[in-house]
């Protein structure tokens, strides 16, 4: 196990790992997707327009797509929605990245 670098006191949720076997994960209440280098160092941020996101994926024909989600409800009444973005399915797109294919189980 790698401690993965991280400032800020946010919880991650959902991660993904690229092609080139960098993870991404997504900090949820704070709104951040996060590239890790090998040596664990963050390799490239990516700002959401949500706080609460809660998982990465990539997809698409081409594996090319970053699909991002968003929480639907607040969890706590501290954390307050993210409006009319609330419960939202983002891909974004040009990002020079790809995913691996999954091998699919034969039986």
């Amino acid at each position: 196990l790698r401690r993965l670098a991280c400032r800020r006191m946010v919880a991650p949720m959902g991660s993904t790992v690229d092609a080139e076997g960098f993870p991404w994960n997504a900090l949820v209440y704070d709104g951040r997707l996060l590239r890790y280098a090998p040596d664990g160092s963050v390799d490239r941020t990516i700002d959401m327009p949500v706080k609460k996101i809660t998982s990465v994926m990539l997809g698409g024909p081409k594996l090319d797509t970053l699909y991002v989600t968003s929480m639907a409800k607040p969890p706590l009444p501290r954390f307050p929605g993210d409006g009319v973005l609330s419960g939202s399915l983002f891909a974004i797109t040009g990002l020079g990245i790809k995913g691996a294919a999954e091998p699919r189980f034969a039986g």
